[in-house]
């Protein structure tokens, strides 16, 4: 428990910090094909699913912890959960569609509010496509596909799709500073869709941290 408060404690800090990170890549925008619009929304699972995770986290200064993560998606509403290793429930909430958050358990050291929206903010950059419009399509610096979408605060998404397979969106903030990448790979059919076995999300910045996220169990329900 003493290095789960530790990893909090700079989890919290790193979330209000300013982010920094890489800019996007030039990329003329006003090009929009549906077909790789379509690709890139194949990057999210859509209806009624629960992931299990093991995931750990690591921060800059290599101080992290390890915890399963339950997440349930069910249209636009998000359900994430994190237990001990013991299958203790910590900390559990819900964001819905309107991004409602409801805190509904938190143990120390996961009882505060800016852990739960720094927590909730990842696995919906993770589990769901990006807010806004798509405004622009067209090929990756790596020779993939790309998708760029705008919300209407300004913030930017890039969806990327490989030529091997593996997918990652980057995340920018309004002033186009980067401030989550997330890289996910080794691919597999389950209920007819492609189910990442590790997902890897980096929050850049001098205080930045990563979770590795492993697949347990991946059920549509």
């Amino acid at each position: 428990m003493k290095t789960l408060s530790l990893w909090l404690m700079l989890f919290v800090f790193s979330s209000c910090s300013m982010m920094q990170g890489l800019t996007p890549p030039k990329f003329p925008e006003g090009r929009v094909d549906s077909l790789e619009i379509e690709r890139c929304k194949q990057t999210f699972v859509t209806g009624k699913w629960q992931f299990v995770h093991s995931i750990s986290f690591e921060m800059a200064n290599g101080h992290g912890a390890t915890v399963i993560g339950v997440t349930v998606l069910d249209g636009e509403t998000l359900k994430t959960g994190l237990m001990g290793v013991e299958g203790f429930v910590l900390f559990e909430a819900e964001l819905a569609k309107e991004n409602k958050l409801d805190i509904r358990r938190a143990l120390p050291p996961f009882d505060n509010a800016e852990f739960a929206l720094g927590l909730m903010r990842d696995v919906k950059t993770v589990f769901l496509l990006p807010p806004g419009e798509a405004v622009a399509t067209g090929e990756s610096v790596h020779e993939g596909t790309l998708c760029r979408y705008v919300d209407e605060s300004g913030h930017l998404s890039d969806v990327l799709i490989e030529l091997n397979g593996s997918r990652g969106v980057n995340v920018y903030d309004s002033s186009r500073k980067r401030t989550r990448s997330i890289w996910m790979e080794e691919y597999h059919l389950v209920a007819g869709a492609m189910i990442p076995e590790k997902i890897q999300l980096k929050a850049h910045g001098i205080r930045g941290y990563t979770l590795d996220m492993k697949l347990i169990s991946a059920d549509k329900i």
